[in-house]
């Protein structure tokens, strides 16, 4: 995987790799020297022998599907699909916030406004500590972006405990506390 080692739209795809033999994560890439080996003349990138993924949610759900990350039962991939799309209406907020000509108060309303919303319907979803019967892409996926906003805001999963309960034992999985 080529990226930067920066918490963005690379984290996902860095942490998914990390539950497959042989993973390597390039975090200081040749840009823009292999910038034509892209498919899109961006990154992330992928490069698994001959196949060659570009666009960070392709990247992870390909990673996903190589890891036996995509769930046990037709309903767990659902879900894990629906939980990949949350996570980019959670970055999509927070990246506007982000590029905000007022970032404070962009951010302010995010966390105030926007994002507990979102956290509300997570918590509901949640079965015990997991959102499907076992561990999956759509699950790190929800991992990730609550790691990247918790930078922002070490406040943001105190109203809902059992999104803080899954999150804490996701961080706690040997391959996850590998990439943090």
């Amino acid at each position: 995987l080529y990226y930067w080692g920066i918490k963005a739209r690379g984290q996902l795809s860095a942490i998914v790799g990390q539950f497959g033999e042989g993973f390597e994560y390039q975090q200081e890439p040749d840009w823009p020297g292999m910038k034509g080996d892209t498919l899109f003349g961006q990154l992330p990138h992928l490069v698994d022998g001959d196949i060659k993924v570009s666009q960070s949610d392709a990247i992870a759900r390909y990673l996903g599907r190589k890891n036996n990350l995509q769930g046990e039962t037709d309903a767990d991939f659902a879900l894990s699909e629906a939980l990949i799309e949350e996570q980019d209406d959670i970055l999509d907020i927070i990246a506007k916030s982000h590029y905000s000509d007022d970032r404070e108060a962009a951010f302010n309303k995010a966390f105030e406004e926007s994002l507990p919303k979102h956290l509300e319907n997570l918590e509901a979803l949640l079965q015990n500590d997991l959102f499907t019967s076992k561990l999956t892409t759509g699950s790190l996926a929800i991992f990730s972006i609550l790691n990247i906003a918790l930078d922002l805001e070490a406040t943001l999963l105190d109203k809902t405990p059992k999104l803080k309960a899954f999150y804490d034992r996701v961080a706690a999985i040997d391959q996850v506390k590998k990439y943090l």
